[in-house]
């Protein structure tokens, strides 16, 4: 498999931008993050995540600050000692500048807010006959954490551009709705860009948050040059929100908002994967040896492989029951499949997760009960941190299950497409970010429908060899030509066409 290479191109853009604009970036969550070995001492070690991993790419040689919270006690060490730190340390390349936080102060924005209100809104996750609650304690927790968040954000990255008159700000997904309009202010000729990195609601849905919340969320954003999102859909929705909530022109052809002589771009940036890193990767030892043990559990069966964080949002449940349903209305598949379900815990301090963990390991144990038997159970559940594991596991599918209620782009889909070597099927549901490219490779399903998510299992599981590859190959070339480096280069082109 090749891949287009963007890079050259990508560096000259960023170069030109870089030697007319400061370049400023902000997100929750920083590239490097602090923790003690076993004597005590504080280690570094970089951050979760591809998208980290993409913006660290872009940002050597450039002399970026990257603006991030402190997220336990030793960033919060580190950021008292050190206001700026150079990325690497001895010969810096860039600067991180940690946003010391009290906990408090942290849990109120980003799990009170960030995490238990707008992930939710944005996912379409409320049940709105109990929830959300708009009361008291929530209202101080927008005022308190996550209002006061994001204006220390806002200062800290006024203060290092203090004497640049037109700095270029880029701002990272749901957690700093509201630094734009505070950056604004202070430096009208600033060019801000802020990707949102989730899926964007309908109106509709938007007027669950109450007016001052969506006020000041809207109005910050219309404080952008440019707003980025992962496609079409979430574009046309963000539009109509702004079109229905402000006094402002909205032009549906063209994506734009007029806010006076203000013009704001709404653009649409698929985000992708480092094609070559991640296969390079798969090549190591450590993945050869995760690949051993995942084959020799799979045997001659045919493999189910979903790999998830255990999210809301994923729809793991559903896919289980689906599973369940596969295997009551086709016993044919009886001790023929096996289901590889790969989770890792996530936001535990919430307790509707905590919950959901729970309904989770309950469904597995009732369906390995009810159909396992001596010598074959149902499905094998690992709710551990794997990234070898789960790169061998998507290397050997038969079927992959990635069924999310609504997802920003869905990054799981993509890994999957790129590293099978088995023409496994995908089948991928209708609310994924990732559907608009991969749904000539992919089987599209319903996630509410458990029926007919059953009957794609089937259908994907008995599927001939010759659509098999055809799809599989379809796939390997549609993420190939939009990786990650593309992602970028589109954005920054963009960028570069306003200065």
């Amino acid at each position: 498999m090749t891949t287009t290479d963007n890079s050259s191109q990508l560096e000259e853009i960023i170069k030109d931008i870089t030697d007319r604009r400061s370049l400023m970036l902000a997100s929750n969550r920083g590239p490097i993050q602090y923790f003690r070995d076993d004597d005590g001492e504080i280690k570094e070690k970089r951050g979760a995540g591809g998208l980290i991993t993409a913006l660290m790419s872009v940002l050597k040689a450039t002399g970026t600050i990257w603006f991030a919270a402190t997220l336990g006690n030793e960033d919060r060490i580190k950021a008292k000692n050190s206001p700026l730190i150079g990325i690497p340390e001895d010969e810096p390349e860039y600067y991180l500048r940690l946003i010391d936080l009290e906990e408090d102060t942290f849990n109120r924005y980003y799990n009170d807010i960030s995490n238990s209100i707008l992930w939710f809104l944005q996912h379409y996750l409320f049940d709105p006959i109990y929830t959300p609650v708009f009361d008291p304690s929530l209202s101080e927790s927008w005022e308190k954490g996550y209002k006061f968040v994001n204006e220390q954000f806002s200062k800290a990255i006024l203060d290092a551009c203090i004497d640049e008159s037109d700095p270029l700000i880029l701002i990272q997904d749901y957690h700093l709705y509201l630094v734009a309009k505070n950056i604004r202010i202070k430096k009208p000729s600033a060019l801000i860009f802020h990707f949102i990195h989730i899926p964007w609601c309908s109106p509709d849905y938007m007027r669950l948050l109450p007016d001052y919340m969506r006020s000041d969320i809207l109005n910050s954003l219309m404080c952008c040059d440019i707003i980025g999102l992962h496609n079409s859909r979430y574009v046309k929705n963000i539009l109509q929100c702004f079109d229905e909530f402000l006094d402002v022109k909205v032009d549906y052809d063209k994506d734009e908002v007029f806010d006076g002589n203000r013009v704001v771009k709404v653009g649409a940036y698929p985000i992708s994967i480092d094609v070559d890193d991640l296969l390079d990767f798969s090549r190591s030892d450590i993945v050869k040896d995760a690949e051993k043990k995942f084959l020799n559990k799979k045997g001659d069966l045919s493999a189910i492989v979903r790999v998830d964080r255990a999210e809301l949002s994923k729809n793991i449940v559903r896919g289980f029951e689906a599973y369940s349903l596969l295997l009551e209305r086709y016993p044919e598949w009886l001790e023929k499949v096996k289901f590889f379900a790969y989770t890792y815990p996530s936001r535990t301090e919430i307790p509707a997760y905590e919950d959901y963990t729970d309904r989770i390991r309950k469904i597995v144990s009732d369906i390995n009960q009810r159909f396992g038997t001596n010598s074959w159970q149902p499905i094998e559940l690992e709710m551990t941190d794997d990234f070898p594991r789960s790169v061998a596991s998507m290397k050997n599918f038969d079927v992959m299950l990635t069924n999310p209620i609504f997802d920003g782009m869905n990054l799981v889909a993509k890994e999957a497409a790129v590293l099978n070597k088995t023409n496994g099927i995908i089948i991928l549901s209708e609310n994924a970010g990732a559907i608009d490219e991969l749904k000539k490779g992919v089987i599209p399903v319903n996630p509410f429908d458990i029926e007919s998510t059953s009957t794609a299992l089937h259908e994907s599981l008995q599927m001939g060899a010759n659509e098999r590859e055809a799809m599989s190959k379809h796939l390997k070339h549609v993420v190939s030509e939009n990786n990650i480096s593309k992602w970028l280069l589109d954005q920054f082109s963009d960028i570069r066409d306003l200065l």
